[in-house]
């Protein structure tokens, strides 16, 4: 299952890669062991801030990455729905309430 992102303006995407890729050529000059120590860092942080990683089991980086991609997916379907409810509500509420011609009080 992979998850969609909506598109983003080209002008924005670009400015976030440059300073990614800025960053990152930084890091690879100044320690050459530093990078993989930082990916690995940020693998441990994936695999326990993502419920649905086992915290005592050895995964490996991909599956890590699957479970992050499918976590952001079912966030986004939760967002969806909610969005869904509140609009519900909101739709009920002006159905409920009179407008200001029908108002009780003169």
């Amino acid at each position: 299952m992979k998850a969609i992102s909506p598109v983003r303006a080209v002008r924005s995407c670009y400015k976030a890669v440059c300073c990614v890729s800025e960053h990152s050529l930084a890091i690879s000059r100044s320690e050459p062991g530093g990078a993989l120590c930082d990916m690995n860092d940020c693998y441990s942080r994936l695999k326990a801030l993502v419920p649905s990683i086992p915290q005592n089991k050895s995964v490996s980086q991909m599956e890590i990455l699957q479970h992050v991609i499918d976590y952001i997916f079912d966030l986004q379907i939760a967002l969806e729905a909610g969005d869904r409810v509140l609009a519900l509500k909101t739709a009920e509420l002006t159905h409920t309430f009179p407008t200001e011609d029908e108002q009780l009080c003169h």
